[in-house]
């Protein structure tokens, strides 16, 4: 069996978790790997470059440089037998940094937001943050404050390196120039093991170089450090509650003109009191990892400084992202908002939106940017063949403020935003007093009313409507069969939690694979009173308001809003929040649409596809969108339009 294959894996990847006692046991197998192959790889190139360095003298540099002592039982003078530990033999162009996560259960991976990069997003993240081979990035500094096994830093010190070349600097003065201007932390070992040992591959000829023109000394150890990045960062901002002996002795706030990397992606549903103090700006309800770490990234960047990392789609428009937005609204100036398309393909085996953010942090006095970059990448390789096609709308069509709340409307089409334009500033919204049906997310969590759940009904009990009777235009009470029960017992403990009087129900959970994110149905019940679990959102008429909720189902089941949700959700969430952004037109053409959906309600399955385009066509009249603009958001609905350019 190889090393790899005995490890229980017993670390972490959180930089909101400690270590467990055990990890120093697991890191044995990877230093007796990793140690072997470094040994190796510097034989090889100190024999390639003629310098001439005893088998001592390099095991000494190799433990230097992965930040190992001595260990027992360790053979340098072996040749690694453990698969994918062989390093690449054609330069630093060609070195591919080495991973352990293929040997983490999936699981453990997903539950800490663990998720390794491909080095074609990496290095387009680098350059879409302005991070290119100039004269000027010499004198530049860079962190990666979640560097995982360092593909962000490898990117980044192959670019460096190039700028040394061509600025003609002495290889043997190339490796303390990169430890003077790159910091990687990761509160993992092993994972800044992995780093260290792929930083030491791609600068093994620098370092024979300077080992060479100082013969006597051994190199500083590399900038890689282990420590908690936000714990480090709430020492700076004054929380010194969370001093840690393990925190790196450099300081992070305004010390970095980059910051980058893939931080981690995972809810936080306790975090220590002082954590949450340091980051209160930006936290609402539940924080996420990559929204801390977003804010951190602003802290430590000087200004003018860019952040480029690739997050989450959720942060566009969700609730609790709503303070991490304002405050990269207010500090920093968006150079770029790029989504990927398919969430089944930028991280192997994991189904996970994601985007590319890319800002600069503001100086003193600094106002508005007029422009954000944004695009929709539909392919990995997009991003090896020149990065995919942008437009570049003004930042106020990107970041929209809707009732004191900013929801972020990303596309690759310009005529995209002038449409948007006409949908989203004209029209009252439908939380606000001008429409008065407020929507809000079913009470009833089944598992934690499971004892009062009742398949057949009876006195005592009331009607409990789920997810699954909503469809598109209709409502089937039980349709779940004998799989949901139907009922639920009215109690002291459940009756505050009935819904009473008519309601427009809306799935709250879809996904962009499917037809429609917004799916919508009257409840049609024979009671006024009943309950609603929390995978639906109820819409209820407030009593000052006279709209009617088959003119709201209408607009929720248009094209137009299809087109308007899909440009501002982010994720499979279709929150009561965002529903409550959305504008609704009043006026003269909801008699018309009102009696549209009466008979799409009870149509027969061939006349369905007239009827829904002439709800779509009375819809668009109603927003003011002309014939033109509503075939073009149909086509890009559908997929037929991909691109402006």
């Amino acid at each position: 069996m190889e090393p790899h294959e005995e490890i229980r894996y017993l670390t972490h990847t959180s930089a909101l978790m400690k270590p467990t006692s055990q990890s120093a046991l697991a890191l044995q197998p990877f230093e007796t790997a990793l140690g072997e192959a470094l040994f190796a790889q510097l034989q090889r190139d100190s024999s390639r470059l003629g310098i001439s360095m005893r088998a001592a003298r390099i095991e000494e540099l190799s433990c230097r440089l992965l930040g190992l002592t001595r260990l027992k039982g360790l053979d340098f003078e072996a040749r690694p037998s453990l698969a994918g530990i062989e390093t690449a033999s054609g330069g630093e162009s060609d070195f591919e940094p080495h991973d352990y996560l293929h040997l983490v259960p999936q699981e453990i991976r997903r539950s800490l937001g663990q998720y390794m990069t491909p080095r074609p997003i990496a290095r387009y993240i680098l350059q879409a943050a302005g991070y290119r081979p100039t004269k000027d990035l010499l004198a530049r500094t860079l962190c990666d404050p979640a560097c995982g096994s360092g593909v962000f830093m490898v990117e980044a010190i192959r670019t460096y390196l190039t700028s040394l070349r061509e600025a003609r600097v002495p290889t043997e003065e190339w490796y303390p120039k990169v430890r003077e201007h790159f910091v990687g932390i990761d509160v993992d070992p092993i994972a800044c093991l992995y780093a260290r040992f792929n930083l030491s591959v791609l600068l093994a000829s620098a370092v024979l170089s300077w080992m060479r023109a100082n013969p006597r000394r051994l190199p500083d150890p590399l900038p890689i450090h282990e420590g908690d990045t936000l714990s480090s960062l709430a020492v700076e901002l004054g929380e010194t509650a969370l001093l840690d002996p393990r925190t790196p002795e450099i300081r992070f706030g305004g010390a970095f003109d980059f910051v980058v990397g893939n931080p981690p992606y995972r809810k936080l549903a306790r975090i220590p009191l002082e954590l949450r103090r340091a980051f209160a700006d930006s936290i609402y309800g539940h924080p996420n990892a990559y929204g801390m770490f977003l804010h951190a990234g602003i802290e430590m960047l000087r200004p003018g400084g860019r952040l480029g990392f690739i997050v989450p789609r959720s942060m566009l428009s969700g609730l609790y992202f709503q303070n991490l937005r304002r405050m990269i609204e207010e500090r920093t100036c968006l150079q770029e908002v790029s989504l990927f398309a398919d969430r089944k393909r930028v991280f192997s085996r994991v189904l996970q939106g994601t985007m590319i953010l890319v800002f600069r942090k503001r100086g003193c006095g600094e106002g508005e940017n007029r422009q954000v970059r944004t695009a929709i990448i539909r392919s990995n390789s997009e991003l090896e063949n020149g990065g995919p096609l942008h437009v570049s709308p003004k930042a106020s069509q990107v970041a929209r403020r809707l009732n004191g709340t900013t929801v972020w409307f990303v596309s690759d089409q310009e005529r995209t935003y002038s449409l948007l334009d006409k949908i989203v500033d004209r029209h009252p919204l439908l939380g606000g007093p001008a429409v008065g049906c407020p929507a809000k997310t079913g009470p009833i969590v089944w598992n934690r009313v499971k004892p009062f759940l009742r398949k057949g009904g009876g006195k005592g009990t009331l009607p409990l409507v789920w997810a699954t009777d909503v469809g598109r235009f209709r409502f089937s009470f039980g349709a779940a069969g004998e799989s949901r029960p139907a009922f639920l017992a009215e109690t002291h403990e459940t009756e505050r939690l009935a819904t009473y009087g008519p309601s427009l129900l809306v799935q709250r959970v879809t996904a962009d694979e499917q037809a429609r994110r917004i799916v919508a149905g009257l409840a049609r019940l024979p009671d006024r009173k009943y309950f609603v679990e929390n995978h639906l959102n109820v819409l209820q008429v407030s009593s000052k308001a006279l709209v009617d909720l088959r003119f709201l189902l209408g607009l929720l089941s248009s094209d137009v809003v299809e087109f308007l949700f899909r440009s501002m959700n982010g994720n499979t969430q279709v929150s009561a929040t965002e529903l409550n952004l959305l504008p609704i037109p009043r006026g003269r053409f909801e008699s018309e649409i009102i009696e549209t959906v009466e008979l799409l309600e009870d149509a027969a399955a061939e006349a369905r596809d007239g009827l829904e385009q002439d709800l779509n066509e009375r819809v668009a009249r109603a927003y003011g969108i002309n014939g033109s603009d509503l075939r073009f958001l149909r086509k890009t609905l559908s997929g037929e339009i991909l691109s402006d350019n």
